[in-house]
């Protein structure tokens, strides 16, 4: 995993985790980079996903409430 050459990540919070997962996917997405398309792999997930969503609408959260969740651990 590429997260043993980082050992400092273990120090980070969840809520810095999250932050930092949202850079990185920012920076991998932004208009300049060379690879921006999604592998059929991850399309096909995220169709599963979704579909599992639809159809069980009731076993997601809401981000707002994920959020405030983790600052009141």
């Amino acid at each position: 995993m590429i997260v043993e050459n980082f050992p400092e990540l273990a120090d980070l919070d969840d809520e810095q985790k999250l932050i930092l997962a949202g850079e990185l996917w920012m920076s991998a997405t932004s208009s300049d980079s060379e690879s921006r398309d999604l592998s059929a792999d991850a399309i096909r997930m995220l169709e599963d996903r979704l579909a599992h969503f639809e159809a069980n609408p009731g076993t997601g959260i809401l981000w707002e409430d994920l959020k405030d969740a983790k600052r009141v651990e």
